[in-house]
């Protein structure tokens, strides 16, 4: 998150790290194991023996043009099925709701 979404903010759903789901809500989202990662910010990678995928979704909203808001997020590799998405994204939007609502007051 730190060398991706923390420099790219709402600029990932430009690449294959984001996409846009629509009422402000976006996803980050990593398929890829951390050598892939590292090599696609210009890092250094070392291959670690047994590294694996991560398979990771966070659910995010750009609040003005420098803070982003993580509202939600699961490990996709230990639950790949789609209701599980679906219910993540149902969680994140009403995170970003409450907090729509309470920025108003």
């Amino acid at each position: 998150m730190a060398e991706i979404l923390q420099v790219d903010g709402i600029g990932v759903c430009r690449t294959g790290y984001g996409r846009q789901l629509g009422g402000g809500l976006f996803e980050f989202r990593l398929r890829h194991d951390a050598a892939e990662i590292l090599r696609s910010v210009g890092k250094p990678a070392r291959a670690e023996p047994g590294d694996q995928r991560i398979l990771l979704r966070v659910f995010c909203h750009a609040y003005g043009d420098r803070l982003v808001l993580l509202l939600g997020g699961y490990d996709k590799g230990a639950d790949p099925n789609a209701g599980r998405q679906d219910r993540e994204i149902a969680i994140a939007r009403k995170r970003l709701a409450d907090f729509k609502r309470r920025a108003r007051h």
